[in-house]
């Protein structure tokens, strides 16, 4: 069979999974019982007060300071992730590329992806879109993060972070997830 053939004849199965994808992902109703079930051991990773900071940046950009960004960025990174009392917690790799520029203020809008790793086996997904001038002037940026491997493998939750200092140096940030 060609290959080309391959995604009509999954096209229902993806129809599928896409229409329970929102259920399995959305979080639990604060009267369900499952609510309760949170409490358990292993059922969630709460870390917060955390500093990253960059052992490796590259970007197409010669601007190191993000100030003057062009829809055609495009950079990698990776850092090292500490706890609250510098204790090391695991390392992240990513990469960012700008999309579009808002008409209405001109900020330039990128996607971040990236996997954390986390010393506990743990490993998460994290990504979504941020507002580079909202995040170049220090405001936090967020977005969804699911943990595809280790021992909570299907907990949901977000990753956040802001820079600190000089840019492309350090961040603050939070991971949250839980076993839905």
């Amino acid at each position: 069979m060609p290959a080309s053939t391959l995604p009509d004849r999954f096209a229902p199965l993806l129809d599928a999974v896409g229409d329970l994808l929102p259920l399995a992902a959305a979080p639990p109703d604060p009267t369900s019982d499952r609510v309760g079930e949170l409490a358990g051991d292993g059922r969630s990773l709460i870390l917060h007060d955390l500093t990253e900071k960059v052992v490796e940046y590259e970007s197409n950009n010669p601007d190191p300071t993000g100030g003057t960004p062009t829809e055609e960025d495009f950079a990698t990174v990776r850092l090292e992730i500490f706890g609250p009392g510098g204790e090391p917690l695991g390392h992240t790799a990513g990469a960012g590329r700008m999309l579009y520029r808002r008409p209405e203020d001109g900020h330039f809008i990128a996607y971040f992806g990236e996997e954390i790793r986390l010393l506990d086996g743990n490993v998460i997904r994290a990504g979504g879109l941020v507002d580079d001038a909202r995040l170049t002037a220090g405001e936090a940026a967020g977005f969804p993060a699911v943990v595809v491997a280790g021992p909570l493998r299907g907990a949901i939750g977000f990753r956040q972070f802001r820079p600190v200092g000089e840019a492309h140096g350090t961040y603050e940030s939070s991971i949250v997830v839980y076993r839905n």
